[in-house]
């Protein structure tokens, strides 16, 4: 699903899939909920992200990924090929990650970012806690 204009509210962003608001600090603040949420419902979240990025100007993004499940091999497969080439270009550079609960969902995601990174520019790092997550967030330049 591809969104052509989008208008960032003062507000948030929600569907099944996840939460989006903006951070006071200048960064996305993105918290998946629980469940599997459709391919649909993922990728409208990232494409989301995508315009907001761009409409911002913010290049950082913290992702709460403790309530989500392992995503589907065309997930992974469209966030990487296509939607990760995208968002560098719109300026996305950092991203802070809350390790999921779910070990598979962990290991998997860890799996992706790790992919992301060799593929571009962004650095990803994994965190515990989301305190710590924001304070490395906002030591990025």
């Amino acid at each position: 699903m591809m969104v052509t204009s989008v208008a960032i509210p003062v507000g948030s962003f929600k569907n099944e899939a996840a939460h989006l608001s903006i951070h006071p600090a200048g960064f996305l603040h993105l918290t998946w909920l629980p469940g599997s949420a459709s391919g649909a419902a993922t990728r409208a979240v990232f494409e989301y992200i995508l315009h907001a990025l761009h409409a911002l100007g913010y290049s950082k993004v913290l992702s709460d990924q403790r309530q989500m499940v392992p995503p589907s091999n065309e997930d992974t497969a469209w966030y990487v090929l296509d939607w990760l080439p995208r968002a560098a270009e719109q300026g996305y550079r950092y991203g802070a990650l809350v390790s999921a609960n779910h070990l598979f969902a962990r290991l998997a995601l860890h799996s992706i970012s790790q992919q992301a990174m060799r593929q571009s520019t962004l650095v990803y790092q994994h965190f515990d806690r989301e305190d710590v997550a924001i304070d490395w967030l906002l030591a990025q330049q």
